[in-house]
């Protein structure tokens, strides 16, 4: 293993010739680690040196912070203007200072708030700012749920209230309970929008020390209502029905205590079907080895800190803490495609009868979801092969900086799809084939947001396409199933997982030959023509033609996809054309498309209003670095995403950012149970060439095989293979997975430590 200073690269052993020897050149003159990596190690501890020296903000440690402190939630880094970055990349121009965006908890003032600053430069500080086109001050009521809003004090009321009945109806406690304990979990957060006052949070009771208790719910949930550390509980959910204290939930059991049902404690047994174990009969008896995937000649990709090269291609990746991936500067065959590409919002809007389901939005910058993407495992969520990077932060539970060390994995992949493929006739026989290999190059990360396992890919082909695709896995959120209703059948005794809404939202700010571009739909349409090949003089045919239109401003930009009017999408830079006329460009095709049904501005929809649109195009501004943030769903958002096009501002021969949504309902079935598989939960958008180059650029890759027929006297005697000096052979095997060996004495790459 390859440890650096301040982040690592991890490989493990692969067969063939170290990728010095072959493969690409180390463009480290292309490369500017400065100015879109993550904060490093040393960068966070000047930081909170810093921080913590400001007397102005009375700061208190992360060991020592409570609900009523002001402490350092997190810790991102600020990236600059986008003109001043181009500038140095492009023009040499001045290196931007690195700095970081911090996010402040003040629950220690009068009128407790959460502030955003920007400290720089790093890593040593010596100043901070508020966050610009940001308020001053963001409402502490819309804070996410974190470190210092305590649950143990209500556990303790509700097992002095309750817990006699709760033994009683489900065999467990909340409080001293052994090995029969019950747990409150999380449900979700009730947004100002929903509930207009103080902080509220739904929990609700699952058996606790099983495998899995978020698939055995119980019959019992509690809206917690927070000011500071103080607390109330507006409403429980028992039984089927609301009540609006404990003792009125008393009060209905001991009156119905012989009607209400009551659960045993689960006794796990191996053939448990909510167990996350591989059981049943497996399709071959015996257990023969899966194919594996070598390297013959070793990598062919390489990693300079957070550098990526290969083949033509060469990219950024950096982890924020809130968004997740993020790709800058990235290019193919030295030309800027895209200045960044990045996850935006993974979210998911639940629906049922219950209070606790359809109050649920799940939006997972919320939890911080690029922390959460780091436990990759070789051989299953990454081939053996594959290289893993690391990424650090500082969040709100530790001063010491956050290190996952398996972050990300990057690795080539053969598709076993052809790249392309053709058999030639010639006289009415086939006379030649030519074909290639797909292999493409993966950069992957896997952010595990409590239930949910989300595989995000960034695919790079070697014809200049790049393809985005995320893979929704995990568990389903499990409820009390109390009889028949529209939003979830039963998956089991007392079991429902109500239907959900997963919804992805990534930003691509594209520079096609530049940043002055145009968003130019070719709507495909009917015309009339005269049939001439009929006898019929006055004989018409209805054929299908394309239009080039233009859009000239946000509003025209936002699409929301019909298909009586099917239509490309394409990115153009209108000052570089070819000698036809034709103009360098790239098309957008999103596979991935779903539709958002609810009213735009009903419940939590504002806090999503990306989601109304399956692409939207702006015109790129500082002052609109992302689509969603914490506070979007606040009732005085930091900014709602539908601003951004409504100031209707003009997008022809401008810098443009496409804004892409995908995601899928999710009914849930039986099959889902323990776990979601992932076929069929995949969404992708590609970017492609589209006028870009005079022929495919996949035209140069010699992995490519061609066969000539021979001929002699009219017959086919032998054939001609052309192999571009690829040899054929692979003369190594893969060699013993080692990271089981190496888990046993660091086990932190997969399990929290």
């Amino acid at each position: 293993m390859y440890k650096e200073k301040e982040q690592t690269v991890s490989r493990l052993p692969t067969c063939g010739r170290p990728s010095s020897e072959y493969g690409n050149i180390d463009t480290r003159e292309n490369y500017h680690p400065s100015v879109f990596r993550d904060l490093t190690k040393r960068e966070i501890g000047g930081l909170l040196g810093f921080l913590y020296s400001q007397s102005s903000l009375n700061l208190t440690v992360a060991a020592n912070a409570s609900v009523s402190s002001n402490y350092i939630f997190v810790a991102d880094l600020f990236l600059p203007p986008k003109k001043d970055v181009l500038n140095y990349l492009d023009n040499g121009g001045l290196q931007p200072k690195r700095e970081a965006q911090v996010m402040i908890f003040r629950g220690a003032i009068a009128l407790p708030d959460v502030i955003e600053i920007i400290v720089g430069p790093l890593p040593k500080p010596t100043s901070y700012r508020h966050v610009p086109y940001r308020p001053k001050s963001l409402p502490f009521i819309d804070r996410p749920f974190n470190a210092g809003d305590n649950i143990e004090k209500v556990l303790d009321l509700l097992d002095k209230k309750l817990g006699d009945m709760l033994f009683d109806l489900y065999g467990g406690r909340l409080i001293n309970c052994g090995n029969r304990c019950l747990t409150a979990n999380l449900f979700n957060q009730v947004t100002s929008v929903l509930s207009g006052v103080r902080k509220r949070r739904y929990f609700w009771w699952l058996y606790s020390d099983v495998d899995y208790s978020i698939i055995r719910p119980l019959d019992f949930a509690f809206l917690v209502e927070y000011d500071l550390d103080k607390f109330t509980l507006p409403n429980i959910w028992f039984d089927g029905q609301l009540f609006k204290s404990l003792d009125d939930v008393l009060q209905y059991y001991y009156k119905y205590k012989n009607y209400i049902q009551k659960v045993p404690f689960p006794v796990l047994t191996e053939k448990s079907r909510r167990i996350i174990k591989s059981r049943g009969t497996p399709p071959f008896k015996i257990p023969l080895r899966d194919p594996q995937q070598v390297s013959p000649d070793g990598k062919r990709y390489n990693i300079y800190d957070r550098h990526i090269s290969y083949g033509y291609w060469e990219f950024d990746v950096a982890m924020a803490p809130f968004y997740g991936p993020r790709l800058n500067n990235i290019r193919y065959k030295n030309e800027r495609i895209a200045y960044e590409i990045s996850t935006q919002e993974l979210a998911a809007a639940y629906f049922g009868y219950k209070p606790y389901e359809y109050s649920s939005l799940y939006q997972d910058n919320r939890y911080q979801s690029g922390t959460l993407a780091k436990y990759l495992v070789p051989g299953v969520d990454c081939p053996m092969d594959a290289t893993f990077l690391s990424s650090s932060f500082k969040v709100e539970f530790a001063d010491k900086p956050l290190f996952n060390q398996h972050a990300f994995c990057v690795f080539e992949f053969n598709t076993g799809l052809p790249l392309r493929r053709h058999h030639a006739y010639f006289k009415n026989v086939h006379s030649f084939y030519e074909g290639v290999e797909n292999i493409v190059l993966i950069l992957r990360t896997i952010p595990s947001v409590f239930p949910y396992d989300y595989i995000i890919d960034f695919i790079f082909y070697h014809n200049g396409v790049i393809k985005v695709k995320v893979t929704a896995s995990g568990v389903v959120v499990g409820t009390w199933y109390g009889g028949d209703n529209p939003f979830s059948s039963q998956l089991e005794d007392n079991l429902m997982a109500p239907l959900h809404h997963h919804l992805f939202h990534l930003k691509v700010d594209l520079d096609i030959k530049g940043t002055k571009n145009r968003f130019e739909t070719l709507d495909i349409e009917t015309i009339i023509t005269h049939n001439e090949v009929s006898d019929d003089p006055n004989a018409k045919i209805v054929q299908s033609k394309f239009s080039k239109r233009l859009k000239k401003t946000e509003l025209e930009g936002a699409c929301k996809y019909d298909f009586n009017h099917p239509k490309t999408l394409t990115f153009v830079n209108n000052n570089v054309k070819d000698q036809y006329g034709n103009s360098a460009g790239y098309r957008l095709i999103n596979n991935g498309m779903t539709k958002n049904i609810r009213p735009p501005c009903d419940g939590n929809n504002p806090a999503v209003s990306w989601s109304q649109y399956q692409v939207a195009v702006t015109k790129y501004k500082d002052s609109e670095p992302s689509s969603s943030n914490m506070f979007a769903h606040s009732q005085n958002p930091v900014f709602n995403f539908q601003q951004f096009i409504d100031d209707n501002e003009n997008i022809v021969d401008e810098d443009l950012v496409a804004w892409v949504t995908m995601g899928m309902y999710h009914i849930t079935h039986k099959e889902d149970i323990p776990v979601t598989h992932t076929p069929g939960m995949s969404r992708s958008f590609y970017l492609t060439p589209f006028n870009y180059f005079d022929e495919s650029p996949g035209m140069s890759v010699n992995n490519a095989i061609r066969i000539d027929a021979v001929e002699k006297d009219g017959k086919t005697t032998t054939v001609n293979i052309q192999r571009h000096g690829i040899r054929t052979d692979v003369d190594c095997i893969s060699k013993k997975n080692p990271f089981e060996e190496m888990l046993k004495n660091n086990p932190c790459p997969v399990v929290e430590c």
